[in-house]
């Protein structure tokens, strides 16, 4: 029997690029010898080897194992492999100098055939790991190796845009709980993190200090989200609920530019030339008196049909209480008054638009309102991002979908508009201070049914944020819902388990070669197992992820309340906050 060293576990039979194949000595009893004190396993897909050249050792991951007489058909044949001998196929990624203990990726040389094929200890793997320090921060340990650590490049997770994916259950909240506690605590004081949160999940995870705003909040609670940054057409979409016809939008849009212009001669703190402003332009206006011109449009009678100074007014509306304006009722045929010119061209959309108006569930929207003394819109853009808190979550729980995708392109088109004007010397968003915007439930967002003005905004972080100080994190359970773009732009991507085959393709599509067999074991990763790989890790590996503490509000339900007594639910605090009358302190009074 020849010598076999200590790490010694094959040799090289075939080299194809990078990809190796390898037999295994057939004296090695057993898949799991002891060395330095812990059991290693061989043949473990996904675990790493070395191949001494010289100076340096080639790192390589298993991809697959095998006898060779049970080799697949449509696999590439061992002819050279004597049946009944094992054999592993390798992944070559890069090599580590033995003096400085560096990794580097990609390969000088090749391996030839016979060279060793030797197990990796801990002290091997660990040189392909940086520790946590300054500029990484840790998210869990190597699955094979609990004792390496392994960390992300921050600059590079929040810049070149990430990925979370898993399907239901398999752990994803809980990884991005876990990172946003790493991000709040005293080691990133000046963190930006913005969590747009679909469900109310991130609340309690984190220390009293954070900022949290929701749209069901109240005072200092509340999340401000300003219609009037939204376009003519999208206002009227929003509260009135319908998609009017093009005649009512050009006319609803005119009075909005009226209605801009109107306050821009009142405001104290807007310096704007009176001609710049559109019905598009971000300038704050009274939406309740725009609602009333756009109904009297509609119902307006006169005694000479086309005098407007001839309108048949019973009593002038209020705009403030929403009362509309009375007319004279028209008279028979041809006798006065006289329908208006516009009389009923907008149908049902003004009604609708006052119902809007009225609806509890619309008024976070309508918080920032007209003010003159003061740029209210500054003050919106410092609640979302937390203020002087590192991480700050924005609750659009209970908020109708396209409601919440309507004020999530609002928050994400005007942080990135402050962004591109943002000087790198000023202390504002961008360049000079970095956000990071981690949007929950990512494809509700960015998929083919979502709203347009939504995507565009996600998409144009997604393609030129970096350039400017803004990155993206996508959690999502259907990454096949994201446009392959959005996909593309996402530089890390961590992969928890997914049971659906098509999204198993497309993380698939995603994943680097050297990582694409692995993506195999996708549907059979245990809970807050995933596949780390892109620019901020430093080498693709499987690894179990760090667990929060408190866990976010995203565990399944307690089922222990069906074996005690049954009675009536009591639904009344529900449906107050639905309706948008619930007030805790009368409550509590």
């Amino acid at each position: 029997m020849r010598h076999i060293s200590s790490t010694r576990i094959g040799q090289v039979q075939e080299v194809l690029g990078a990809q190796v194949t390898a037999e295994l000595d057939p004296e090695l009893a057993g898949i799991s010898p002891v060395h330095e004190g812990e059991i290693r396993t061989i043949g473990q897909v996904g675990s790493l080897v070395l191949i001494p050249q010289g100076m340096v050792d080639l790192v390589a991951m298993v991809e697959s194992v095998g006898l060779s007489e049970l080799s697949p058909s449509d696999r590439m044949p061992i002819p050279f492999v004597a049946a009944g001998r094992r054999w592993l196929r390798l992944q070559v990624i890069g090599e580590v100098d033995r003096g400085t203990r560096q990794f580097t990726r990609g390969i000088a040389n090749y391996p030839a055939l016979g060279d060793q094929v030797h197990l990796s200890s801990t002290d091997d793997i660990s040189a392909l790991f940086p520790r946590s320090g300054e500029l990484r921060i840790e998210i869990g340990h190597l699955s094979t190796a609990k004792s390496v650590p392994v960390t992300l490049d921050v600059g590079k997770l929040v810049l070149r845009h990430s990925a979370v994916v898993g399907s239901t259950g398999s752990g994803k909240t809980s990884v991005v709980a876990a990172l946003l506690q790493r991000f709040s605590n005293a080691d990133w004081p000046g963190a930006n993190v913005i969590v747009i949160d679909s469900h109310g999940e991130y609340r309690n995870t984190l220390d009293e200090g954070m900022s949290v705003r929701s749209v069901l909040g109240r005072d200092q609670e509340a999340l401000p989200v300003p219609f009037w940054a939204l376009p003519a057409t999208e206002i009227l979409r929003v509260f009135s609920g319908v998609t009017a016809s093009a005649t009512t939008q050009k006319s609803f849009a005119n009075i909005v530019e009226d209605e801009r212009r109107e306050f821009l001669a009142q405001c104290d703190w807007l310096d704007l030339p009176r001609a710049a402003v559109t019905a598009d332009t971000p300038v704050p206006f009274d939406l309740n008196r725009a609602w009333l011109r756009l109904d009297s449009e509609n119902r307006e009678t006169r005694t000479d049909k086309g005098d407007p100074r001839t309108a048949c007014v019973i009593s002038v509306g209020d705009s403030s209480t929403l009362t509309p304006t009375e007319y004279e009722p028209n008279g028979p045929g041809s006798t006065p008054p006289h329908q208006a010119t516009t009389y009923g061209t907008h149908g049902s959309v003004p009604a609708a638009l006052r119902l809007g108006l009225l609806d509890p569930r619309l008024g976070f929207m309508r918080s920032t309102g007209a003010e003159t003394k003061q740029d209210t819109l500054a003050e919106a853009i410092r609640a979302w991002v937390g203020g002087s808190s590192p991480v700050s979550v924005l609750d659009f729980s209970g908020v109708a979908n396209h409601v919440a995708e309507l004020a999530i392109s609002v928050v994400l088109k005007l942080l990135f508009e402050t962004a591109t004007r943002s000087r790198p010397s000023e202390d504002s968003v961008g360049r000079s201070r970095p956000v990071l915007v981690v949007i929950e439930e990512a494809h509700r967002y960015l998929g083919n049914d979502s709203l347009e003005a939504a995507k565009d905004a996600v998409n144009r972080i997604a393609r030129e944020g970096r350039k400017y100080g803004i990155g993206l994190m996508l959690v999502t359970q259907r990454p096949s819902e994201l446009p392959d773009t959005t996909l593309s732009q996402c530089g890390t991507l961590i992969a928890l388990r997914l049971s659906n085959s098509t999204d198993q393709g497309r993380i698939r599509q995603a994943l680097p070669d050297e990582m694409r067999s692995t993506t195999d074991a996708l549907s059979s990763l245990r809970v807050g197992e995933a596949i780390v790989s892109g620019e901020a890790s430093s080498f693709p590996a499987r690894v179990i992820l760090n667990t929060p503490a408190p866990w976010p509000r995203a565990e399944d339900p307690d089922i222990s309340s069906w074996r005690s007594e049954n009675s009536f639910p009591d639904v009344e605090l529900a449906l107050e906050r639905w309706r948008g009358i619930y007030n805790e302190e009368k409550r509590k009074e």
